[in-house]
């Protein structure tokens, strides 16, 4: 690595932790959103390498977001995270980036993180020079009653009888506490609806051997990421449940890439391409991918390096067609 950098940064009241990583510090700037609530991102940095070499192509920051990873605060200090908290970090953090690196950058958030870097693309457009948007989290309630028919009409076809009383005893959405919610998440991992070759338990034992493997996180880091998975759904769960972006955000002034799994019960296909359809941007494509559910870019790999590749292609020409500076 040319750069490969661990750092804390100041983003607001919050102290923060990002590392950065390229092949070449030349390479176009690329922060990474991650899904939530409460996961940590610094601990993928391996794991992403591997399976998509973005290093390679570009200046890779990686982020453990307020209240997640390596910036999750001790429990006694632990305030209530929002999203209109987080859209504030992310605009935080490429004011800093941007200005460290001298031009706008490429944002490729997941799930969660997609919706907040929307929200900041939103209102600092001259920060962001294309935003990929992975399995965003688009209308929360469509989202919440789609992942719940999903879950027990696979349960009651399976004969599953614990995930069959576990979902009729929390009934149909909004499902605003953090149990609930945390329900309605296990069942619809199980039956193939975030990873289809995963289940909720398997997901998350690669989540804890990543935290222990990676050199960034000793075991008190490690409980505190774990913390911060269980401690920031209080807040973040009745903002999602309330999230509708068709009114929220029905128009962002950058380059949008839609990455959408077919399969994906959590931030579903039909409402992500209604989405799709109704936002104005400069330029805006929707990429399916067929074979994949909520996390295409680790299901399909491959085609997600392809997706970035050309993502990368279309910046360097936008940066082309700029006037030069006198």
């Amino acid at each position: 690595m040319d750069v490969d950098l661990l750092e804390a940064v100041q983003l607001g009241d919050s102290r923060q932790w990002i590392r950065i990583r390229a092949a070449n510090a030349a390479n176009p700037l690329l922060l990474l959103v991650q899904m939530g609530p409460g996961l940590p991102m610094i601990n993928e940095a391996r794991t992403l390498q591997r399976a998509l070499s973005l290093e390679e192509h570009f200046t890779v920051v990686y982020w453990d977001q307020r209240g997640c990873g390596l910036s999750a605060r001790p429990a006694a200090a632990t305030p209530e995270v929002h999203l209109a908290t987080m859209v504030g970090d992310v605009e935080r953090l490429l004011e800093m980036l941007c200005d460290r690196f001298a031009g706008p950058a490429i944002v490729a958030g997941f799930s969660m993180g997609a919706t907040i870097a929307a929200l900041a693309a939103g209102r600092r457009p001259d920060l962001v020079g294309t935003l990929v948007a992975v399995g965003m989290d688009v209308d929360g309630a469509a989202a919440g009653t789609n992942a719940y028919e999903f879950a027990i009409a696979a349960a009651r076809t399976r004969r599953n009888r614990r995930a069959i009383r576990q979902l009729e005893a929390i009934g149909p959405p909004p499902h605003l506490e953090p149990r609930k919610f945390a329900t309605r998440a296990r069942w619809v991992a199980d039956f193939g609806g975030v990873h289809t070759g995963a289940t909720y338990a398997s997901e998350f034992r690669r989540l804890l051997a990543g935290l222990l493997r990676s050199p960034d996180y000793s075991l008190r880091d490690t409980m505190g990421a774990l913390r911060g998975i269980r401690a920031t759904p209080a807040g973040l769960v009745p903002d999602l449940e309330a999230l509708d972006l068709g009114r929220a955000l029905p128009a962002v002034n950058v380059p949008i890439v839609f990455v959408q799994g077919r399969h994906d019960q959590v931030a579903p296909a039909a409402v992500a391409t209604k989405y799709a359809a109704l936002v104005q941007a400069p330029s805006k494509r929707l990429v399916a991918f067929e074979h994949s559910a909520h996390m295409p870019h680790l299901e399909e790999p491959v085609r997600f390096r392809e997706v970035m590749a050309e993502v990368r292609l279309d910046y360097r020409r936008m940066l082309d067609r700029r006037p030069a500076a006198s």
